[in-house]
């Protein structure tokens, strides 16, 4: 039979110490004598003492946990940076709940009623849909400090993101330099209403002084490196055929160039290939991959240090903040 979990009140029969003696030293209070502190850490270790966080919870009305909600659990870029969020919130001392939508309205609705249910104390988000956040909205209106990971125009979130405009406009500027006239895009965010990649890259097409028609942009059905290669027919049976293609993920770009590879498209002589996030299939693959980098590490640490910095500051809320993180090209061998 499971032994029972260890209690405060066992831990202060073993030192002879009250349970509110144990409890102070257990949270690091300077009142106590070191000797008293010490001499509790070790017998709470010693009887394998794990702290009841939600009893404490409801003495204090926070939880000290993060909800990370992110659309793709399969997306390597969004891997790295819900691996970094967890390092960041741990170095602060909260945990961290994650829930995935697959791009789903519905299931970020359900995702976020899970978080609600176990009283996260705010919340950072990848929306599912730029178009419908209403449902998040509601969550923000009653309090629970919410942050975007990516920018809504216009929503009034905190917001802590790449400029993917900015990111898309630098990708699509490059190709144009290099000459290129005829470039196609494959923007698999589209879908979901995400169009910052492609108004940045039409303002790449308009600075470059080239004709509306020299930007072709594809739908694949999805992100992935399947998606990625499955369109790259239609891509190349268009006329004028393109010399240059722009995904808005790695994934899809390096499905892209395995559909070259499996169809004798040269690579960048027939097709210059720029993708998007900077992952490390795109460093480390058979084709170094020219990307946008996406600054993991930084949204990382920024979002982590406004989130917390709502919590503490929630009876007495400042206005929302967007903050733009302006991302590097990285050029490679497939341009």
């Amino acid at each position: 039979m499971a032994k029972p979990p260890v209690r405060l009140k066992d831990i202060a029969e073993a030192t002879g110490f009250s349970a509110n003696t144990v409890s102070l030293a257990l949270r690091g209070s300077p009142r106590l004598p070191v000797e008293t502190r010490e001499r509790v850490l070790e017998v709470a270790e010693r009887l394998n003492y794990f702290p009841n966080h939600v009893a404490r919870s409801l003495v204090s009305g926070a939880t000290r946990t993060i909800g990370l909600l992110m659309t793709d659990i399969m997306n390597p870029t969004l891997t790295l940076a819900a691996r970094t969020i967890e390092r960041e919130l741990s170095r602060a001392g909260y945990g961290m709940m994650f829930a995935a939508s697959d791009a789903s309205v519905e299931s970020e609705k359900r995702a976020i009623g899970l978080f609600l249910s176990y009283r996260v104390d705010g919340m950072l988000i990848y929306p599912a849909s730029h178009n419908a956040y209403a449902h998040i909205s509601a969550v923000a209106d009653a309090g629970i400090p919410v942050l975007m990971l990516v920018e809504l125009p216009g929503s009034g979130f905190d917001t802590v993101a790449i400029d993917d405009r900015a990111g898309a406009f630098k990708a699509v500027s490059h190709l144009c330099k290099a000459g290129h006239r005829h470039i196609a895009m494959l923007d698999g965010g589209k879908a979901h209403g995400n169009l910052d990649k492609m108004k940045g890259a039409q303002k790449a097409i308009r600075a470059a002084r080239l004709p509306k028609g020299a930007l072709s942009v594809f739908e694949p059905g999805g992100h992935s490196l399947a998606d990625g290669s499955a369109i790259m027919a239609e891509v190349m049976a268009t006329d004028p055929r393109p010399t240059a293609l722009f995904a808005s993920t790695d994934s899809l770009a390096i499905g892209a160039l395995h559909w070259c590879r499996e169809n004798g498209v040269s690579v960048p002589r027939d097709l210059a290939v720029i993708g998007y996030d900077n992952t490390e299939m795109a460093a480390y693959g058979a084709s170094p991959l020219s990307t946008v980098n996406y600054a993991a590490d930084e949204i990382s640490r920024l979002g982590v240090d406004r989130i917390l910095r709502r919590i503490a500051q929630r009876e007495d809320a400042a206005d929302p903040e967007t903050t733009l993180i302006e991302p590097d090209l990285i050029i490679r061998g497939t341009t």
